[in-house]
């Protein structure tokens, strides 16, 4: 038994499939096949079901798996361990962060965190918050970056910044701010469903699904672009991070209003899985992003 053999059955439990696995640990299919089987022999353990697509480990496979992730976790700590006394943070650092934050947050922090941290190999994963999660929890991202508030009890979360949510389409210049009634009573353009930004709006504007819907016009929306563009032809309201409202347009920015206290805020964090395995590579992208924020 050896690391590399348990790197490969993690990662054909990751892909469901041996050939995607081979492709992901940049061998052939057949060598990865030997070397799983090898270790099944040695345990006297059949850990995948094979008759199954995707493949899924068995139930005493499940259980190697678990003790799979635990010692490689181990193995990866002592690496980290070994660098951070060095002085010098290198090893790769993978990150996952949601759709709505990354266009946003990452032309603001990468080059400043690639400049500073140069023995860093950093991969970046955008995907949804329960993707991301479940790519915690199997060991696929070192950490993720997603908007609180989170109830795992098996993470930790690290505040990184908060910001304003904001009402975008306001064509009357004398209204200073926005309330929630002037929401209610408008058609609003949201996110498709399973961004958890439109869930935050609709629970923290009191909006009905009714709103979120428009006659004739059936859109599924993934960008604040795409929400913007709506309002501008169509009329009504969306609501963007404040972030966003920075890097738009003079003239879109003079359309768009706070909302009257208690304004809704955005909490975005970092998350990582317990136990924490790469703590000196994640303190080093946190402290990036808080420091880079701090100037904003």
């Amino acid at each position: 038994m050896n690391f590399r053999q348990l790197e490969y059955i993690i990662a054909v439990q990751n892909q469901g499939h041996f050939g995607r696995a081979a492709d992901e640990c940049d061998i052939t299919q057949a060598t990865l096949s030997v070397m799983v089987k090898r270790l099944e022999d040695e345990l006297s353990i059949t850990i995948f079901d094979r008759s199954r697509s995707p493949i899924l480990p068995t139930e005493e496979g499940t259980k190697v798996l678990t003790q799979a992730r635990e010692i490689l976790n181990k193995k990866n700590r002592l690496g980290s361990l070994r660098s951070s006394l060095d002085g010098n943070l290198s090893g790769e650092l993978k990150i996952g962060i949601i759709p709505t934050v990354a266009p946003l947050l990452l032309p603001i922090v990468l080059k400043p965190f690639v400049s500073n941290y140069s023995g860093i190999k950093l991969s970046i994963i955008e995907a949804t918050t329960d993707q991301l999660m479940e790519d915690l929890q199997n060991g696929i991202v070192d950490g993720a970056i997603i908007a609180s508030p989170l109830d795992d009890e098996d993470t930790f979360s690290y505040p990184l910044y908060s910001e304003e949510l904001m009402v975008y389409g306001v064509q009357d210049p004398s209204k200073t701010t926005m309330s929630h009634d002037d929401l209610k009573n408008s058609n609003i353009w949201l996110l498709e469903e399973g961004h958890c930004l439109k869930d935050q709006v609709v629970a923290t504007c009191g909006l009905s699904e009714k709103q979120v819907r428009h006659v004739g016009l059936d859109i599924q929306c993934s960008s604040f672009t795409t929400l913007v563009g709506l309002v501008d032809d169509f009329g009504g309201y969306t609501l963007l991070p404040e972030l966003y409202v920075k890097i738009m347009s003079h003239r879109r920015r003079s359309l768009t209003r706070s909302l009257k206290k208690p304004e809704p805020l955005r909490q975005i964090d970092m998350v990582v899985h317990r136990p924490f395995v790469k703590k000196t590579l994640v303190d080093a992208f946190i402290a990036t992003i808080r420091n880079e924020m701090a100037k904003k």
